[in-house]
């Protein structure tokens, strides 16, 4: 037999003999916050969006179509040229290129940092979230975050082992005098928000609010953390400066700034960005070199490129106008094909209706039946970290990644699916509670 050669009687005593396995799963000693994490609600529906032929308002995908592939390529090609230098580790703060960049970016959006002390290149504003409440948060401290919510962004927070409370949030953005009230009560240490046309409720928070946040931030001594990753999609109405942006004074102190490329770029750069103070900003570095070391170095001086060669300003405009005439799509067509089922606010920017359906039918009821009629949305409930306070007629529909006239035909199949459901016609579709 061959050097290494086995079969399934070999007692060679080079070959492990099959040891014997209980049928009952071992009892791992997991972290509390991971005993039962949860399955996300969001792509549990991805196999159903995914079908050829139907209309997909569910994920929070930018449209591919709108990707300015060239505009890449031509930065990965300068980039190209200089390869060996960018095949080394990172600095774990990011590329000197493009921390200066982002830092540039974020001046125009109004919000002055050093890109030195200030700024951290990141995975994503998801890992810069995620890095950024290991830094701050521990069992026995407590957060606060606007509800609905981002179901991730939720996690990001229990999974340190803090304790997570909610404020209600909807048209207008977080409801400010409530949250004044419950930071009184709990002491948080940091307050999350998405500022600008949030995932779900596509809400802006207006300068005012944005100022007494800060207010409450200096009142409270909690970090008032903004993620950012929509505001560049504004198509109408005036632009809203961050709200680290606005901080003056003692304020500067206490707010800190996301944010990331996925929704103007690419997702698949993983390239986000954090703006906080010197000493906040210092433990994120630490904790993202106990995370993944850097993000890569290759890909950062492609990103270093791309917006030195000004396409980034050229591209975003693109990315605007045609998400504001898919957002204008989406209203018309539900007021058409829904009027007086379904109520909504139209947003001035962003990727996300907030709709609400005015029968008895909640939008749990009626999902199986909007997938057998092809179209598919993700059920208000998925956003409310708990479920007590969640909205059981809301759903979020993305205008984002499908065209003006499927859209429309969207709206129509929904319309169509809310017959059949109203009916209590039969359907094919399970989904799990």
């Amino acid at each position: 037999m061959p050097s290494g050669a086995a079969h399934s009687g070999d007692t060679s005593p080079f070959i492990s003999s099959p040891i014997a396995m209980s049928s009952a799963a071992p009892e791992y000693a997991f972290a509390t916050p991971f005993l039962n994490p949860p399955a996300s609600p969001i792509r549990s529906l991805m196999p159903y969006a995914m079908r050829p032929g139907t209309i997909s308002l569910a994920g929070g995908y930018p449209a591919q179509e709108l990707f300015d592939v060239d505009g890449l390529s031509i930065a990965s090609t300068q980039v190209m040229a200089r390869l060996g230098a960018c095949l080394q580790y990172s600095n774990i703060d990011g590329q000197a290129s493009l921390r200066h960049e982002l830092a540039r970016l974020s001046a125009a959006r109004g919000l002055h940092c050093n890109a030195d002390t200030e700024l951290v290149v990141t995975g994503g504003s998801q890992q810069a979230l995620a890095l950024l409440t290991r830094v701050m948060l521990q069992p026995g401290d407590h957060a606060i975050i606007e509800s609905p919510a981002f179901p991730n962004s939720v996690q990001a927070l229990r999974y340190t082992g803090a304790t997570v409370h909610t404020v209600p949030s909807g048209p207008d953005g977080i409801d400010v005098d409530a949250l004044d009230e419950l930071a009184a009560r709990v002491k948080p240490k940091m307050v999350c928000v998405v500022a600008s046309f949030s995932n779900p409720c596509g809400a802006t928070i207006t300068r005012q609010r944005r100022l007494r946040l800060l207010e409450l931030a200096v009142k409270h001594r909690f970090l008032i953390v903004e993620d950012d990753p929509y505001s560049e999609l504004r198509f109408a109405g005036e632009a809203v400066p961050p709200i680290a942006a606005l901080a003056e004074g003692e304020a500067r102190h206490w707010a800190v700034y996301l944010a990331s490329m996925s929704k103007t770029m690419a997702p698949a750069l993983r390239i986000g960005w954090l703006v906080a103070p010197p000493e906040i900003r210092r433990r994120c570095v630490s904790a993202k070199a106990a995370d993944d070391m850097a993000s890569s170095a290759w890909i950062q001086e492609v990103v270093a490129q791309y917006l030195a060669n000004g396409r980034y300003d050229e591209h975003v405009p693109r990315i605007r106008a045609a998400y504001g005439l898919r957002c204008d799509a989406m209203a018309d067509a539900l007021a058409r094909e829904l009027n007086g089922r379904i109520t909504f606010s139209k947003p001035e920017g962003g990727m996300f209706f907030w709709a609400r359906l005015t029968g008895d039918v909640d939008a749990t009821r009626l999902l199986p039946y909007a997938i057998e009629h092809e179209v598919v949305y993700v059920p208000g409930k998925a956003f409310y970290a708990e479920a007590a306070q969640a909205d059981l007629f809301a759903m979020r529909m993305s205008f984002a990644t499908m065209n003006e006239s499927q859209i429309a035909q969207g709206m129509v199949r929904l319309g169509r699916a809310l017959d059949a459901c109203q009916a209590n016609e039969p359907v094919s579709i399970s989904l799990a509670a």
